[in-house]
């Protein structure tokens, strides 16, 4: 199919059908209502924190203040350091966990709109993993009752309404979720001030330093929203004085569509530690990381030996903008004001007078599963990512708010092989896609196709648990995933907010 062709189904009320034949989420209910997970009355916190949702205002750029959306908390019980308050930031407060504790959350929405908290990553009953149909409206409280059986790792949450979700994750709804353990303190890694918790995000701004969303319309919905300004931790390209010696980094790609090629200035290299779920079985070492979104990893960073007043960059290096894929605009001859593969810088890290923390790294990491291995006999699945019929879908299907089709029905417990393929729509169209599963972290068995000369292959680390895995056009990548013991309804999507808005998801049913 020629452009021409293609411009002319592409006009805006056919895209409109397309955005509309998505399912609608049901109302929320009246408000004032509480609603909570089937924990049962035997189920006593350890840790019980509030976590509101509500409208705020921040300096982000010199001027007038950004209204934002954001999450506050408040600690009824638990460790004094459970809830983190990022200064000068509109992301909600740092959640620390500790393996085996028992948690209650009392979400309480005052957005004035339906919605509902996601914990990504982490392995919790369905009544407690915020899948849309859960949604509560304006006024309303949902109480989360759920037991962290994650190994330490960085996590996070942000909000999960069906068709909304990427709205309200750019207007500020988004925070860390940190879970350590046992096997994690026996490394000794570095903390305190030389532990760095860096959320990678793209925005825009208006000329009155207001969040703009969705500015080129459907179309560019169709490609996931990008900005055209960088943020570390809802801090625009901040810089960082720290100690000479090693850091810790923990780097979450919070943006709604961006994937970010990073690398230190100086030739310093990337000390992969960690990804999704925690610990990999020994570090990786390389000069770039892709990180795509809904992605975390793991860094460390050794600033030993260098002068005081020494500037250190993380920067998101270019790469060619097709390595990303064609979308709708790059099928047309359009691009975003800052297209995916732009180099960007994201922080400075500018180091003081003062020694820093000693470190040595482990050849291998204690924590990892040495009990897992691949498991030829598990059961394959086949879910193509494609373009048709005006919309993104999995295995050709779009999302229903409770359907679940015969291959996507799982006992729990069950080891299955996942393969995502993604395919290109036959006119070139083709994009990378995030994929994310809900409940359980997986482990990637190969990927195979695609382009040898993908600049972002070099960057991508495998290795380890994951719960999102980046597909490159062309590619199919197989998973391992053990489901999880929790029966009921999970979702599986890709991590692109609009995507997954527009329906790019579905249910699967863990029996």
């Amino acid at each position: 199919m020629h452009r021409r062709e293609l411009l002319r189904l592409l006009g805006l009320s056919t895209l409109a059908g397309a955005v509309g034949c998505v399912e609608q989420p049901a109302s929320a209910g009246p408000a004032g209502a509480t609603r909570r997970t089937a924990a049962g009355a035997a189920f006593v916190p350890d840790v019980e924190f509030t976590l509101t949702a509500a409208p705020s205002d921040v300096s982000s750029l010199p001027g007038a203040p950004t209204r934002v959306w954001r999450f506050t908390g408040s600690l009824v019980t638990g460790p004094a350091n459970t809830l983190e308050t990022l200064p000068g930031s509109y992301l909600g407060p740092v959640i620390r966990l500790r393996r085996g504790q028992q948690v209650r959350v009392r979400f309480a929405n005052q957005l004035g709109e339906d919605s509902i908290v996601h914990w990504h990553g982490l392995d919790v009953p369905d009544s407690a993993d915020g899948h849309p149909r859960l949604a509560i409206g304006h006024g309303q409280e949902y109480v989360y009752d759920f037991t962290v059986t994650n190994r330490a790792g960085t996590y996070w949450y942000h909000p999960h309404p069906h068709m909304r979700t990427g709205a309200q994750v750019n207007q500020g709804l988004a925070g860390l979720l940190l879970v350590s353990d046992d096997d994690e303190d026996a490394l000794a890694l570095p903390s305190g001030e030389a532990e760095l918790l860096c959320v990678l995000q793209d925005r825009r701004f208006d000329a009155r330093n207001q969040f703009v969303y969705q500015g080129g319309g459907q179309m560019e919905m169709m490609n996931g929203f990008l900005g055209d300004r960088s943020l570390v931790s809802g801090q625009l390209q901040p810089t960082r004085e720290v100690d000479a010696g090693w850091h810790r980094v923990r780097l979450l790609n919070g943006s709604n569509a961006r994937i970010y090629k990073l690398a230190w200035s100086r030739n310093l290299p990337m000390t992969v530690i960690g990804g999704d779920g925690g610990l990999l079985e020994r570090p990786v070492v390389q000069r770039t990381l892709t990180l795509a979104p809904g992605q975390r990893a793991d860094v460390l960073l050794d600033l030993t030996g260098l002068g005081a007043g020494t500037d250190v960059h993380l920067d998101s290096v270019a790469f060619p903008e097709a390595d990303a894929g064609v979308g709708m605009m790059g099928m047309m001859g359009g691009s975003a004001p800052v297209p995916n593969g732009a180099p960007l810088r994201m922080m400075t890290l500018r180091t003081r007078a003062r020694a820093g923390v000693v470190f040595q790294v482990p050849d291998r990491l204690p924590t990892f599963d040495a009990s897992w291995s691949p498991r030829p006999e598990a059961r394959v699945r086949r879910v193509p990512l494609a373009f048709q019929q005006m919309q993104w879908l999995l295995a050709g299907r779009t999302f229903s708010m409770n359907e679940v089709a015969a291959d996507e029905t799982v006992a729990a417990g069950s080891t299955h092989v996942w393969e995502f393929v993604n395919q290109s729509n036959g006119m070139g169209m083709e994009m990378a896609h995030p994929i994310h599963v809900h409940g359980r972290q997986f482990r990637v068995l190969d990927r195979t196709g695609g382009r040898a000369t993908n600049a972002l292959r070099a960057g991508i680390v495998d290795a380890g648990w994951r719960d999102t895995v980046l597909v490159l056009p062309g590619e199919t990548v197989r998973v391992q995933v053990t489901f999880t013991s929790h029966a009921g309804l999970y979702l599986y999507h890709c991590h692109i907010l609009e995507h997954e808005d527009m329906g790019m998801m579905r249910n699967f049913r863990v029996t």
